[in-house]
């Protein structure tokens, strides 16, 4: 399973270990830490994380606010601010640029990935689709779509699942279980809102209780297709879209 990667800006070497520390720990992965904002600008658009972690006051002549503004201009991407300074200018200008948390110094490990729990669900409940065209953002309460990957909250931590990861999904009355690679998960929303909510490409529904990855589907005979080492039927209400995106010799 990929892990959920981040950047962290912060000009205070310590505390940038420490944070690192903490969420390795807890499963993320911190792709750089920088302590400028000139030097990160370049990297994180070109190498778009799955979420910032910006110390508002950093070395350099930029500030986090102003690199936080600039990479809105591109990205549309979870942003938590660290400060220490929280007066009401610095909030102010800090709260123009729309961030999702805002995490105080100093902080415990708690307050960290509470802080990143609640950046990721502010954000999904912020953006839609209509608002963001690159990359795609769409959500319900229990799910975000950032850069195209999904992030599932399990077990107090959101877990990041690719498009290539995805199996198929399973309707389950009220539920859909989605069957990746490696494990299973179970979310509170019915098929068609998922299909609705999670616009990922290559999902294609085969059955009124299945969606497939079309990219993942091993062989398909006249009633069943093969994914995975599972066996899923295919209706023929849904046979005419499927044979459509199917291309036999």
């Amino acid at each position: 399973m990929n892990r959920i990667k981040l950047v962290i800006l912060e000009d205070e070497f310590v505390v940038a270990e420490d944070i690192k520390s903490q969420l390795t720990e807890n499963g993320y992965e911190v792709m750089r830490i920088f302590d400028n904002a000139e030097e990160a600008e370049q990297y994180i658009l070109e190498n778009p994380p799955d979420f910032i972690l910006a110390d508002i006051q950093l070395s350099g002549a930029m500030t986090g606010i102003e690199l936080v503004g600039r990479i809105k201009l591109s990205l549309a991407l979870p942003v938590i601010y660290i400060t220490a300074n929280s007066d009401p200018q610095t909030y102010q200008k800090a709260k123009a640029t729309n961030p999702n948390a805002f995490l105080v110094k100093p902080f415990t490990p708690a307050n960290l990935l509470a802080s990143i729990d609640l950046a990721l669900y502010n954000f999904s409940k912020e953006e839609t689709p209509l608002q963001i065209e690159k990359p795609k953002v769409v959500s319900n309460d229990f799910e975000t779509l950032i850069h195209r990957c999904l992030f599932i909250k399990s077990k107090g931590i959101h877990k990041k699942i690719c498009p290539n990861d995805i199996l198929f999904v399973e309707a389950a009355g009220s539920y859909v279980n989605i069957q990746t690679l490696e494990e299973r998960f179970t979310l509170t929303l019915n098929l068609s809102n998922f299909l609705k909510k999670n616009p990922i490409e290559n999902i294609l529904r085969v059955h009124r209780s299945f969606l497939v990855n079309m990219s993942k589907i091993d062989s398909f005979d006249e009633s069943y297709l093969f994914i995975g080492g599972h066996k899923l039927p295919i209706s023929d209400s849904y046979k005419e879209e499927f044979m459509s995106r199917i291309h036999c010799l």
